[in-house]
C-alpha cells in the first residue's frame, strides 16, 4: 500500500462556521441600525424645531398686527387707540387673518390656521391646507392705567412630541 495523504481528509477550518456567521451578521446589523436610528431621530427633531420657528413667527405676526392697528388708529382714522380690537378683549380672545385684514372673535377655541402653499403664508381662507397651528390673541387692560394694555399672543400646536404652546406678551401704550 502506498502512503496515506492528507488530501482525502476534510479540513474543518476552511470556512466560517454557522455560529461565526450569525455573530458577524449581528455585529453588522448593530453597526448599521445605530446610525439609522440617529438619522431618524434627527429628522423628527428637525420637524419639532421647524414647528417652533413657525409658531414664533406666527406669534410675532399677530403682535405686530395689533401694534399696527393701534398706530393706524392714531395716524389715519382718529379713532380710539384700541378701536377695531374689541373682539380681542373678550375672554376667549380673537383670531386675526393678517393677509385679509380680518379680526374675529373666537368661540371657545380659535380656528386652526391654514397654509396657502401658492403664496406661502398662513391664513383662514377656505382654499388653504389645514395646519397644526392655532393662534389666539388676547388684549387685557392694565389696572390703574387707561393708556396701557397687555397683549398676549399664543400659538398652540400638536406634533409627534405632543401638545406645545408658544406665548409672547407685550404691553402697548396709547402714545398720542
Amino acid at each position: 500500500m502506498g502512503k496515506r495523504t492528507n488530501n482525502n481528509r476534510i479540513n474543518n477550518r476552511q470556512g466560517f462556521t454557522l455560529l461565526e456567521t450569525i455573530v458577524a451578521i449581528a455585529i453588522l446589523a448593530l453597526a448599521i441600525t445605530g446610525p439609522l436610528e440617529l438619522a431618524a431621530r434627527s429628522i423628527g427633531f428637525a420637524n419639532v424645531s421647524k414647528n417652533q420657528i413657525v409658531a414664533f413667527y406666527l406669534a410675532q405676526e399677530g403682535m405686530e398686527y395689533v401694534k399696527n392697528i393701534r398706530d393706524e388708529n392714531f395716524l389715519t382714522t382718529g379713532n380710539g387707540w384700541l378701536d377695531g380690537l374689541d373682539s380681542c378683549r373678550a375672554i376667549s380672545g380673537c383670531y386675526i387673518n393678517v393677509p385679509n385684514e380680518e379680526i374675529g372673535a373666537c368661540a371657545s377655541d380659535c380656528p386652526v390656521l391654514k397654509f396657502d402653499a401658492s403664496n406661502h403664508y398662513y391664513d383662514y381662507s377656505p382654499g388653504g391646507e389645514k395646519s397644526v397651528f392655532i393662534r389666539t390673541i388676547k388684549i387685557t387692560d392694565v389696572v390703574g392705567n387707561i393708556d396701557e394694555a397687555k397683549v398676549q399672543v399664543t400659538v398652540a400646536w400638536t406634533d409627534k412630541v405632543g401638545q406645545k404652546t408658544f406665548t409672547i406678551e407685550d404691553n402697548i401704550f396709547n402714545w398720542k
